[in-house]
């Protein structure tokens, strides 16, 4: 730089104030790059000569080495010009880039100069830029949309004293969270069962020898993933949001206690030679070579129990699960002694089905051990009744309960925004997190965005446990939506910058309706969409940046965003309480927003009703 292009550099410089604005943040401005050149220039080492000898000829050459201020400069200087910034990282150098006119009424957002203050004069280059840099208005998705601001000259100079805050905050909420995202799914992927990939249930069928030592023709309906991962049942046992999991589900237990009464019901039923016997309903005990033992449970009595607590006879009185749960051991049978052969026929026999605990609805049904491992179970081996295994805990898996039977994994409403349900699923949260998410923590920070992104997770997943109880869900779409949000108060908070403000608006609200639409597809939780959108919204009028155009605006500012930050709160506190207080209240008309049924099972798990039981 010329000693005249030096000083004119100095004269628009050093009367930049480093100036502050509504929601902090780290930023640079001119007088600190500027006090950055001067320091450089001060400071630089002398040059001194390379002295380099040719291997092969044995010339001696000397060269000028470029001083460490020159070479620095140059690299900054590559950094202004796109097209020249592969360059400058290769060789540490880079072509000046050429110097224009600036015009006073050039869109601010087009001209980073422009944007940080006075306009350059004829001839000056631009001011040192960094590719951290992401100022107020601007960004990826500005550039798709492109936007238009208003010219300078209609901006109070207080306003533009704010316009020239640059924000270079690091990404390193957005590299945290992928890297997290990447990891989980690897590790779901090879320590889960992958689902078949389709869009309907699967059904299988294989002839298996049954409890009642009959080949039969067994079948089950496995849940598919066209997200190319692993099946429901293994996500909710890797933490999904799955309502029952996380509450006393009162419709769930309900289910329980029919299933309890039916079990009351039931017998024994004994085939004559003694080498099978199982439980169930005299109606289901139809074999030729079978009886049924009403009032007896297979391999469950008083006289089998060798636990002497237990040898109270009233303790074996009434409904069967209030029994103690003591099964007969092995080798015991013949220690048995009776007036009556045939009343201990039920503790003699080979049992030949146990409880095992099938579907995501953790039914219990009593069948053999090949076939519930064929139906994707859990087995029971050591227990007789169903009432005396928690099927519940068996599907909900993780950290279990703290009391049994009393569903209490209340962290599933934070655990799904880091899974998710296939590949194709991770790559389009990692594209929306590289490119949007990204440029929105490069502007606000990393706490900033990690605040809306948690708070919008959250409570998007508390939303859907409410309105779709029973469908599990995983995914970071809450959050991402929190984020969407976020664009949109950037744009209202920052009004008078645009060029036509409502014309930007509109552009956003139409993509996000259109993102919308696609929830309604059966696969995708557009409850969880809505609600992470709301808190979105919600916390970014509170804590993003933005520009105060007059002392009136600042307070209107403050009112608004004490006003988002209490009703933030109070839906949050609401949402836990219909949670868990109100779970008898229903939306019957509220699944449309989130799946339209075109077929009778095309949304047959977005309801808030439990599905049938198979059965055995």
């Amino acid at each position: 730089m010329s000693k005249s292009g030096y000083k004119r550099a100095k004269d628009e410089t050093d009367g930049a104030e480093a100036v502050g604005f509504s929601g902090g943040g780290r930023y640079t401005t001119q007088s600190s790059w500027n006090q950055k050149y001067h320091t450089m220039r001060s400071d630089k080492l002398k040059s001194d000569v390379v002295t380099r000898t040719n291997e092969h000829t044995g010339n001696i050459s000397r060269s000028q080495r470029p001083n460490a201020f020159t070479m620095m400069k140059n690299f900054y200087d590559g950094y202004k010009d796109p097209n020249t910034r592969e360059a400058t990282l290769r060789h540490g150098r880079a072509v000046r880039p050429s110097t224009k006119k600036f015009a006073d009424n050039e869109f601010f957002g087009h001209d980073r100069t422009v944007l940080r203050g006075t306009a350059p004069r004829e001839g000056l280059p631009d001011d040192i830029h960094t590719d951290g840099e992401r100022n107020i208005g601007e960004g990826f998705v500005a550039d798709i949309l492109d936007r238009e601001y208003v010219t300078l000259d209609k901006l109070p100079p207080e306003v533009r004293k704010q316009l020239r805050v640059k924000f270079d905050n690091r990404p390193y909420f957005t590299s945290w969270v992928m890297f997290v995202n990447i990891v989980i799914l690897i590790i779901t992927l090879c320590t889960q069962r992958i689902a078949p990939v389709a869009f309907v249930e699967k059904r299988y069928t294989m002839q298996l020898l049954r409890h009642n030592l009959a080949y039969e023709t067994v079948g089950y309906y496995q849940s598919t993933n066209f997200w190319i991962g692993p099946d429901y049942q293994s996500l909710i046992h890797l933490g999904a949001k799955y309502s029952p999991c996380m509450r006393k589900d009162s419709m769930y237990y309900k289910k329980i206690r029919e299933d309890i009464e039916i079990e009351d019901a039931s017998g024994c039923c004994i085939r004559q030679d003694l080498n099978a016997c199982w439980q169930s309903a005299k109606q289901d005990c139809t074999s030729n070579f079978a009886k049924f033992q009403e009032g007896k449970v297979c391999g469950l009595a008083k006289e089998g129990c060798q636990q002497v607590e237990y040898n109270n006879a009233s303790l074996w009185t009434g409904p069967y699960s209030t029994w103690p749960d003591c099964p007969i051991k092995d080798n015991y049978q013949d220690k048995i002694t009776s007036d009556d052969p045939d009343d201990t026929l039920n503790l003699k026999c080979e049992v030949s089905a146990r409880p095992c605990c099938i579907g995501l609805q953790g039914e219990c049904v009593m069948v053999s051990q090949d076939e519930c491992k064929f139906r994707n179970g859990f087995f029971h081996e050591n227990q007789t009744l169903c009432s005396h295994v928690s099927c519940i805990s068996d599907i909900c898996g993780l950290s279990g309960f703290l009391f049994p039977d009393t569903p209490d994994q209340f962290y599933r409403a934070l655990l799904p925004t880091f899974m998710h349900a296939g590949v194709i699923h991770l790559l389009i949260t990692l594209v929306f997190q590289a490119t949007i998410l990204r440029d929105m923590e490069k502007f606000a920070g990393w706490w900033r965005i990690g605040f809306i992104y948690f708070a919008s997770g959250i409570g998007g997943t508390m939303l859907s446990a409410i309105l779709i109880p029973y469908q599990p869900e995983v995914g970071a779409s809450g959050a991402l939506y929190g984020i969407l949000a976020a664009l949109i108060v950037e744009v209202v908070v920052n009004w008078k910058i645009y060029k036509s403000p409502w014309m930007e608006l509109a552009k956003l609200l139409l993509f996000v309706a259109l993102l919308f639409l696609v929830g309604l597809l059966p696969w995708i939780d557009n409850f969880a969409h809505f609600g992470g959108f709301l808190f979105g919204f919600l916390t970014s009028f509170v804590i993003l940046p933005h520009v105060n155009f007059s002392e009136e605006d600042r307070i209107a500012k403050m009112v608004v965003q004490i006003v988002c930050g209490v009703l933030a709160v109070v839906l949050f506190v609401l949402l836990f309480i219909v949670f868990y207080l109100a779970q008898d209240s229903v939306c019957d008309n509220c699944k449309y927003i989130n799946c339209i049924p075109f077929t009778d099972t095309f949304c047959q798990d977005s309801s808030q009703e439990l599905r049938p039981r198979v059965g055995n």
